[in-house]
């Protein structure tokens, strides 16, 4: 009976902090998402209004892209070379797996905060490594942290632009969001592999399949659930980024790279806190959304 009642105290304990930290804010945001409020004087109902903003504020489709797009290219791109990785790592004819698995995840024990303002430094435009490696390669850098688009094609009139949205900064972004996360996706696969049975896979080689076959035809099913997993907290992650974004461009004078709660953040910076709520609640829509979706056609991934 004592021991109910300790595991009663430590559930109430848990579901307090999960309460007091977790779902409170998130209906006090939404409570007040339908109000104007400047944090100095009292809230002022406004229905719907904060909402019908969204829709002629010039900031927030453009961070709503943003956003999408990072989630789009990041998300697969961790999943599936952290995968890559992972077979290879776990390879018999691998050698200095120790040192390369450690290479590879020590950038996730690392601030987020501090890559993100080591890359600035790497990338600037004046002194950063990487403009300077081309300058010495005779190549012309572009700006990695402030603008131009990436599809650009020719020079003077002959110059044209495909994706005039899709600059730089956000490229660059991506590529370090990529580098920082692939080899947490490595880490955990390589976990999953070893409930792989190896009879299936000598099995496979037995009946002829090559290196690739038996790789995505018994490896990769039998490692769905993980790969549903990571793709479901790589989405929520994803829709929800922001110290990396900061760290590294501020957004950009352009926008190139503002991001929804980067949006957020600089309306709570304007005392617009009902409206920042506004987005704050639709940024938990895409996520519910999003993660719902995947957990319904978990069954079918998983096999």
């Amino acid at each position: 009976m004592r021991h109910g009642r300790g595991a009663i105290v430590f559930l109430a304990f848990a579901l307090g902090v999960v309460f007091v930290f977790s779902l409170l804010p998130t209906v006090l945001g939404f409570a007040l998402s339908f109000f104007h409020w400047s944090g100095a004087m009292s809230p002022r109902f406004a229905g719907l209004e904060n909402y019908r903003g969204l829709a002629s504020d010039p900031r927030f489709w453009p961070a709503l892209r943003n956003t999408l797009v990072f989630t789009a290219a990041t998300v697969p791109a961790t999943v599936v070379l952290g995968f890559i990785l992972a077979a290879a790592v776990d390879a018999r004819w691998f050698v200095g797996r120790t040192a390369v698995r450690t290479a590879l995840f020590l950038p996730t024990v690392v601030s987020i905060v501090a890559i993100g303002f080591v890359w600035r430094w790497m990338l600037d435009p004046h002194g950063g490594l990487v403009p300077g490696a081309m300058r010495w390669a005779g190549l012309t850098p572009p700006d990695f942290l402030q603008g131009g688009p990436v599809l650009a094609i020719g020079t003077g009139e002959r110059r044209r632009v495909y994706l005039p949205w899709f600059e730089w900064p956000m490229l660059s972004i991506i590529v370090v969001q990529v580098w920082r996360g692939v080899g947490f996706c490595m880490v955990l696969y390589l976990a999953a592999l070893q409930n792989v049975s190896p009879g299936l896979r000598e099995a496979a080689q037995v009946d002829g399949a090559s290196r690739w076959g038996v790789l995505r035809h018994v490896t990769w099913p039998q490692v769905a659930p993980m790969t549903v997993f990571l793709v479901v907290t790589g989405v929520i992650g994803s829709l929800q980024v922001f110290d990396i974004v900061w760290a590294m461009t501020s957004g950009t004078e352009t926008d190139a790279t503002t991001v929804l709660n980067l949006h957020v953040f600089r309306e709570f910076q304007q005392s617009r806190l009902g409206y920042a709520a506004a987005i704050g609640t639709v940024i938990f829509v895409l996520t519910a959304a999003a993660t719902g979706l995947q957990l319904a056609l978990r069954p079918r991934s998983a096999g």
